[in-house]
């Protein structure tokens, strides 16, 4: 269907997101126009790539190693990469020095105060709380508000407005409580799957 996750590029045909949404990556879609009614709208075709399916390489195992990437094939119709029509955003591999910084999430999550938003972009910014947790390195926690379909979307660091992690677990409520993600920089699979990809 079309409800499930968030994917972000990182070159002309990788991409990122998270390990718990690898059953609904099949196919990514680019320009999703607003919600009718509070029903998601299928993307024009020539905005929808395809899963390069062996080139899936992913973890789900829990806060701090959940990710997936990937490479997505050339349009049907264009026949062009997705970057190329797209764009991308670059991975900052190892900067660590993020507590307090704020980052940026864009994805499509649910949105019931705004029906037309609903699995629509929107983008939220927020600061990041702390860097690692119950044992994982990697974990990387945030205020930011995000709804179910944001699980995948990319963390983006305001300064520099490149990706430094994953979003993977919303436990954000009025309450102000935070959400969480896989830190790149942590995560040395992660890491070197990126790095595989984008050779």
């Amino acid at each position: 269907g079309l409800i499930g996750c968030t994917a972000t590029l990182i070159s002309d045909n990788c991409a990122i997101s998270a390990g718990h949404c690898v059953g609904v990556l099949t196919k990514v879609s680019f320009n999703v126009p607003e919600s009718v009614d509070k029903i998601p709208q299928s993307s024009d075709p020539r905005d929808v790539y395809e899963l390069d399916k062996p080139t899936l390489v992913w973890a789900d195992n829990g806060e701090g190693d959940d990710w997936a990437v990937f490479k997505l094939k050339e349009n049907s119709i264009t026949n062009k990469l997705p970057g190329v029509v797209q764009g991308h955003l670059d991975v900052e591999l190892s900067n660590s020095r993020i507590k307090g910084q704020t980052i940026r999430i864009t994805g499509f999550g649910s949105d019931k105060a705004d029906p037309i938003r609903n699995f629509a972009q929107q983008t939220h910014s927020g600061k990041v709380k702390k860097v690692g947790g119950w044992g994982s390195k990697s974990k990387i926690t945030y205020s930011v508000d995000t709804m179910g379909g944001n699980s995948g979307s990319s963390l983006v660091l305001k300064k520099t407005n490149k990706i430094i992690g994953i979003h993977t677990n919303g436990g954000c409520g009025t309450w102000g409580d935070t959400n969480s993600g896989t830190l790149i920089s942590k995560n040395q699979k992660l890491q070197d799957a990126i790095r595989a990809c984008l050779k």
